[in-house]
């Protein structure tokens, strides 16, 4: 049975840095695999630090100094700093204490996760992408962690036609409306507009930009140019028999 230290000890290390962590995840920073629960404890570990810090910072020189934490309740200053970890987990026999530090984690886990997205992971990465190319002279490094997700999870529209590798005669040819997260277990599109998309394709032949190859499954995934599919769209809309889209004619 769980003794109440270890469930205030788990609340304390593994709740700011679970929550960044989630965060990251939902602000599309996605992993390449999936982690062990071992892994999964390091990396609590090393997010805890930001998040723990900015939350105690704010906690003892913002609602403490200035009279703002629990004062409406009464109980103005029942609680002392909190300065180190011994500190910190006898505060947490305090409900209200709990109370707002699991909030003030949640919202310094999201700024610390958005400004690791935003402002930090862009010049880390343009930094190891120089070492990698002019020091040790290999390829450098994508913006995302896996190729899925660089190529298929993006705002943009992109038109693909999907064939199986043993039988390439046989294909599907549409619009992409969802496609799986990169840790999914299944790798699943959906697509739009296939019948429009197949007889544009079919009459004006645009360009290819990449080709997405999953060998385990056994298909190559075709992404045409956005470009030359706009172009052949405005082609055909001038044509004196233009394709009509199922999305404008309804």
């Amino acid at each position: 049975m769980i003794s109440i230290d270890s469930f205030i000890s788990t609340i304390i290390f593994t709740l700011p840095g679970l929550l960044c962590y989630y965060w990251l995840q939902w602000l599309g920073f996605v992993p390449s695999q999936k982690h062990t629960p071992f892994e999964m404890l390091g990396i609590s570990a090393l997010l805890w630090l930001p998040v723990s810090t900015l939350t105690l910072l704010f906690y003892n020189f913002v609602l403490y100094s200035k009279g703002l934490f629990l004062k409406s309740m009464g109980e103005y200053r029942t609680i002392d700093y909190v300065l180190n970890l011994k500190e910190l987990q006898s505060s947490f026999t305090n409900l209200q204490f709990v109370l707002v530090f699991s909030i003030l984690s949640l919202v310094f886990s999201y700024l610390v996760a958005r400004f690791w997205v935003q402002g930090l992971f862009p010049v880390f990465l343009k930094h190891i992408n120089f070492i990698r190319k002019e020091k040790i002279k290999i390829s450098q490094l994508s913006s995302k962690p896996t190729v899925w997700e660089e190529i298929f999870i993006t705002a943009e529209e992109k038109v693909v036609k999907i064939v199986k590798l043993d039988k390439p005669e046989e294909s599907i040819i549409g619009a992409i409306r969802k496609a799986s997260r990169p840790l999914e277990p299944d790798r699943n599109i959906t697509l739009d507009e296939i019948d429009y998309f197949t007889k544009l394709v079919e009459k004006y032949n645009p360009l290819i930009k990449n080709v997405f190859i999953d060998t385990k499954a056994g298909i190559a995934i075709y992404l045409y140019h956005p470009k030359y599919i706009k172009n052949a769209q405005h082609k055909d809309n001038a044509s004196p028999t233009p394709i009509i889209s199922p999305s404008v004619s309804e």
